[in-house]
């Protein structure tokens, strides 16, 4: 196996030692916990009971404090285990993608399918065992998102591409800062991970409390209640009808500030695990040391016009969160009446709000820019003999040596290919099963990867940049009345329609008009061919119609291609290496057979 797997391998078992360490230090911690509550609770109620007042209030202080150490504690460990897990699980799916068991991931971007795309359907971009369940390592809502835009809105220009592989290449060396951002992105990844709401807040204009009147009646009721408990304990002076008066007073403004500020406190608790999750994000990626513009860039975006780092922003507005538990919790009611909390948690939102929410979209879409870079970036770890496409924004060329499919695994059989000039088209015939629409989809999802700026399943590549559409995987629409055939003419007037401009497109179309007469299908798909070339596009056509080889002597720019079969045993066989010239075997008869048909 590779380097890249002996990794993954080593560290998952480094860190599926540890969390089972972790889990024992805190069942201790929990153990410990416990002691201190029942022996403190008995020693403070006894020392009490035998009229020592003040060492009783002395141990009380002690056993609460160190209780509430043992919680924090406790609550550490639990975060540095969930963050070891999530580092086993990020193995074990490098592992199994390496080993060609990555189809059982769950997340494959299916709601990012585009009917009208001109190429994710046919070359399997997003959906089942498609690209983006192969290569997709963000656990964020952003981040899936740009993954989601790089693949299905190539790169146009040769130095934003180029740019974009400096980036790739420099985070496929690191390896540890991947793991880390991948590791914290998966702690929310199963919660509410669109973060919709938190930035609605976040970039909503009006201020939503610290005024100087709510200020002034925080502080006031505030005083009250703690002024009726000081009475109540040492003059013996206040009834205990004053303290509900106070009380109900403090819970009757409450009540009414809370059609406007329990929304923002819900929202703000809600995404409690998110924003903590999001400092230890952006603090990695500040922390990066590169030297690629793109990275550079990403990481100049951390910083506010005062030259602050969002990650000590984010800090801030965690602390906030961390004052705010369940507003249905006993204990958040008893401190809310007694300080007003709610009004104060809602003065600091809002001053950090009014300094920084403009600010908050655009470092989580930093996070996800990071993490859809990271995902080309497991690739190219992966996959050392792949290489970085040369790429050119002049001509229409492609040139590729041991080009094979991604997602293919140790099933890859590699092919060269050359296409010289714009009008070329390489004709590809063969028999059933032979490799025909296989090798399509190789060109195409190559293609797209190089202009996303990742790595390509090839040992060299060079092509222009050019405009992927293709034909290949058309379906009827009963809600719609549409037939299959008449799909596959709509997606063709897309291509052809797309052709008639100085677009540079590059065609990939399989099996066209199969739903017609074969008569009307062989002149057609003549015609077609001849258009498309002489618009000046360029790509590649497979058939099981022989005749339209004999377009080579009417097109200069027309070469035949073939795949083959032969037998072993009366066994049906085949190699699925590319040949010069039309195919001259026939397999359906023998296939025909194996399916228990008669044949006379």
């Amino acid at each position: 196996m590779s380097k890249a797997f002996d990794y993954y391998v080593k560290t998952k078992k480094e860190n599926e030692k540890l969390s089972q360490d972790l889990k024992k230090n805190i069942s201790q911690i929990s153990y410990l916990r416990l002691a201190a509550f029942v022996i403190g609770l008995f020693v403070s109620v006894y020392t009490y009971a035998i009229e020592q007042q003040v060492i009783s209030a002395v141990v009380t202080l002690l056993w609460i404090g160190l209780f509430i150490y043992l919680v924090k504690l406790h609550d550490k460990a639990i975060q540095r285990k969930n963050f070891t897990d999530a580092l086993v699980k990020i193995n074990e799916r490098a592992i199994d993608r390496i080993e060609d068991n990555w189809n059982k991931f769950q997340d494959n971007g299916e709601e990012f399918g585009q009917e009208e795309h001109p190429y994710s359907g046919d070359l399997d971009i997003v959906g089942h065992n498609s690209l983006f369940q192969w290569i997709n390592s963000s656990a964020t809502y952003f981040g899936r998102l740009r993954l989601k835009d790089y693949l299905l809105k190539p790169l146009k220009s040769k130095d934003q591409i180029k740019e974009r592989q400096e980036a790739v290449k420099e985070l496929a060396k690191e390896i540890e800062i991947r793991q880390r951002v991948n590791a914290e992105a998966m702690l929310i990844s199963g919660q509410s991970t669109n973060p919709e709401d938190l930035i609605k807040w976040a970039e909503r204009p009006q201020k939503e409390g610290g005024s100087l009147a709510e200020k002034l009646i925080t502080n006031l009721l505030t005083l009250a209640f703690f002024t009726i408990i000081f009475l109540a304990i040492f003059t013996e002076t206040v009834t205990y009808k004053a303290f509900l008066a106070v009380t109900a007073l403090n819970l009757a403004v409450l009540y009414l500030g809370n059609k406007k500020g329990g929304p923002i406190l819900d929202t703000i608790h809600q995404y409690k695990t998110g924003i903590r999750t999001y400092e230890n994000i952006i603090r990695a990626i500040e922390e990066g040391n590169f030297s690629s513009q793109s990275l550079k860039k990403i990481q100049r975006k951390l910083y506010t016009k005062e030259n602050k780092k969002a990650s000590e922003l984010i800090s801030e507005l965690k602390a906030i969160s961390n004052l705010i538990s369940d507003r249905r919790n006993m204990a958040y009611i008893i401190i809310n009446i007694a300080f007003m909390w709610d009004f104060r948690c809602i003065t600091m939102l809002s001053k950090w709000k009014s300094k920084n929410g403009k600010y908050l979209k655009s470092w989580l879409e930093v996070i996800g820019e990071f993490e859809a870079l990271s995902s080309f970036a497991n690739i190219a770890f992966e996959n050392e003999s792949w290489c970085f496409p040369d790429l050119h924004e002049e001509g229409m060329i492609l040139k590729a040596e041991n080009l094979g499919h991604p997602l293919l695994g140790q099933r890859r059989v590699c092919n060269n290919i050359t296409i010289k000039d714009k009008g070329s088209v390489l004709l590809i015939t063969g028999s059933n099963m032979s490799g025909k629409s296989t090798f399509l989809r190789t060109v195409g999802i190559n293609l797209v990867m190089s202009y996303c700026g990742a790595p390509v399943c090839a040992s060299s590549f060079t092509a222009s940049i050019m405009n992927v559409y293709s034909c290949m995987r058309v379906s009827d629409n009963l809600e719609k009345s549409i037939s299959s055939f008449y799909a596959e003419i709509l997606r063709i007037k897309m291509i052809v329609n797309a052709s008639k401009g100085n677009n540079k497109i590059f065609f990939l179309l399989d099996e066209i008009f199969k739903g017609t007469n074969s008569i009307d299908r062989h002149l057609g798909a003549s015609m077609l061919i001849k258009q498309l070339s002489k618009s000046g596009a360029s790509g590649m056509v497979s058939t099981h119609d022989l005749e339209l080889g004999d377009l080579e002597k009417e097109m200069a720019k027309l070469s035949n291609y073939h795949f083959q079969e032969h037998y072993e045993n009366g066994d049906l066989r085949f190699d699925y290496k590319l040949r010069r010239g039309i195919s001259t075997t026939r397999n359906a008869m023998h296939i025909i057979k194996m399916a228990g048909i008669e044949v006379e």
